[in-house]
């Protein structure tokens, strides 16, 4: 049996360099893709590889600037920051049939791609319930409901604990008014 090069369209169907992601349908997926700095003024591509065959390219940038690189094609984003050595890609509204092989490739040529590790699988969640995608201003409202809870919570601690070291202390609770014994 002969190895595979990392590079040809086959590898990793074997599950080398291969990381399963859980598909949920109608949400959103985004990927970080490392590279050296040497391809940093190299084009980058998003592609689903499907077996025998060249892979599909489903996005890919056609620029080469020093600080941004943006690509969308259909439910495909692309955004290549060459001054952090990466570019995500943003997959949207996942469908079932977005099942499979996906990889990240610095598009040197088409005989010549760099992949980079790690490939990405979709696979169906087993087990898991069915998630409901939830909008910006949902999450945004959880967040600041949590935030608000935990804050109160906080501060009803610290009075409860600054009370308790003023009874223990014989200090007069505020609001109470102090008893003078009567001189005679």
């Amino acid at each position: 049996m002969t190895d595979i090069p990392k590079e040809s369209p086959e590898a990793g169907l074997r599950g080398e360099d291969e990381e399963q992601m859980c598909l949920l349908e109608g949400s959103n997926l985004t990927i970080s893709c490392l590279y050296t700095r040497q391809y940093a003024s190299s084009l980058k591509a998003w592609q689903r590889v499907r077996g025998p065959g060249p892979p599909e390219t489903l996005v890919r940038t056609d620029t080469r600037n020093a600080d941004l690189n943006l690509a969308q094609a259909g439910r495909y984003l692309l955004e290549d920051d060459p001054t952090e050595v990466t570019f995500r890609v943003t997959m949207r509204e996942l469908q079932r049939q977005d099942l499979g092989l996906y990889q990240c490739v610095i598009d040197l040529s088409p005989q010549s791609p760099v992949v980079l590790p790690p490939r990405i699988r979709l696979v169906p969640c087993e087990g898991l319930p069915p998630a409901l995608p939830l909008s910006e201003p949902q999450v945004m409202a959880i967040v600041l409901t949590c935030g608000f809870v935990l804050n109160k919570g906080l501060v009803f601690s610290v009075l409860f604990v600054l009370l308790r070291k003023a009874r223990a202390s014989g200090e007069p609770n505020p609001g109470e008014q102090q008893s003078h014994p009567s001189r005679s």
